[in-house]
């Protein structure tokens, strides 16, 4: 797990997931992180990524060192899976401060299968809540096993997205409650065969939801490769 926002406390929020769903399941987690600071492009630990089966991304805006984004250039070139939420859309985009330090802008077309393009702000309680609901053509991918998210409102401000590539495919979308424009917020991309998982969804919030955490589980478990629904513990 790649860690280094400023926003959404994901570095509390994704080693306390691990450590209760994904570790008691027999996974073993690496954490490669970075502080709270905006903008900080230090990551502790990054040489774990060279031996990692999939990199999970919560980043925003961020330029790490050279050598590790080599690594994970390295991760994604050789087919690697790659599961991303919230902020990995805009993970690299930052200009480096120095020659030390490597962006990659086009990470979210050309890995994740889509084009960031901001958001609509729509934060409660100052704004609309986020409606969450189902792609029912692709109800049975299994990712979305176990999650049921019919009218669900969430606080995560609503991300827009264009251009998403066709190997990628929606199975979740929302709203601005009130609204009628639509925006995916969770989908697989299968581009040059490798399983990438994104959702825009990952707030401090979204991660005391059931239905969340099963999606993240889920996601995070079909990139590896897992034939079947994991089992609640």
């Amino acid at each position: 797990m790649i860690i280094g926002e400023n926003e959404y406390h994901t570095w509390e929020t994704l080693p306390e997931f691990a450590h209760k769903e994904l570790e008691p399941r027999g996974y073993q987690v690496s954490f490669v992180l970075s502080s709270p600071k905006e903008g900080d492009t230090h990551f502790a630990d990054y040489e774990a990524i060279k031996d990692a089966d999939l990199i999970v991304i919560s980043v925003r805006r961020r330029t790490p060192p050279k050598p590790m984004m080599a690594l994970i250039r390295a991760h994604v070139d050789s087919g690697k899976p790659v599961a991303g939420i919230r902020t990995a859309c805009h993970a690299f985009d930052a200009a480096p401060p120095n020659s030390e330090c490597a962006a990659w802008p086009g990470f979210d077309v050309e890995v994740l299968g889509g084009k960031y393009g901001g958001h609509y702000g729509n934060k409660p309680p100052e704004g609309a809540y986020t409606v969450i609901d189902p792609v029912d053509a692709n109800g049975s991918h299994l990712v979305l096993v176990g999650v049921k998210p019919s009218a669900l409102r969430v606080t995560s401000h609503l991300y827009k997205f264009t251009n998403l590539s066709t190997t990628s495919v929606v199975l979740l979308r929302g709203r601005v409650e009130g609204t009628e424009k639509i925006e995916p917020v969770a989908w697989v991309n299968t581009a040059k065969g490798r399983r990438v998982f994104f959702t825009s969804l990952g707030n401090l919030d979204d991660f005391q939801s059931p239905m969340f955490r099963r999606l993240l589980l889920n996601g995070i478990t079909w990139c590896l490769g897992e034939k079947d629904p994991v089992k609640p513990q």
